[in-house]
């Protein structure tokens, strides 16, 4: 399951990676950015007045520099200052990995019949093991009963609070 989960996380940053933001987005974003940082006097004049120049050059920095950290970080994979340190990441999941490879692999029988090993609801699996079938299963089922039980008391409770308000 977790090797699954890494291949599926490996395959999300290839997609990443290998689709870059259409050139046509590209331009447009640039686009609409300036139009929007020349109009932006315009917007700004009767509610600041001789102000307009100062908010203009505010309001264009901020602008114009969210566009500019969008354009850095659309790849965040490769070797620039601002790009993901894979390097590093891949070294601490080597060292994590080489320390797991390391351990001795318990004993099926040492884990399994341990009282740590919490199999269901937060029974060990000793306790289970002394259990037939036939209470297993009802133990089960009176679980499902008390749950549902609960729900209906709750939406009850709600219900009576609406019917109050």
């Amino acid at each position: 399951a977790n090797l699954a989960s890494l291949n599926e996380v490996l395959a999300g940053t290839e997609r990443v990676l290998n689709t870059p933001l259409p050139i046509a987005y590209s331009i447009a974003i640039s686009q609409i950015t300036w139009v929007y940082v020349i109009m932006l006097p315009f917007q700004l004049w009767h509610a600041l007045r001789w102000i307009t120049i100062p908010g203009t050059i505010v309001g264009a920095y901020i602008i114009l520099g969210i566009a500019a950290i969008g354009r850095e970080i659309e790849n965040p994979f490769g070797r620039d200052e601002n790009d993901l340190p894979l390097d590093k990441f891949c070294e601490a999941l080597e060292d994590e990995s080489n320390i797991i490879k390391a351990k001795e692999p318990p004993r099926v029988e040492e884990w399994v019949a341990s009282e740590r090993n919490e199999v269901v609801f937060g029974s060990s699996y000793p306790f289970l093991a002394a259990k037939s079938t036939e209470d297993f299963r009802a133990g089960l089922r009176a679980r499902t009963n008390v749950r549902a039980g609960a729900k209906m008391e709750a939406s009850a409770r709600i219900e009576s609070e609406k019917a109050e308000v």
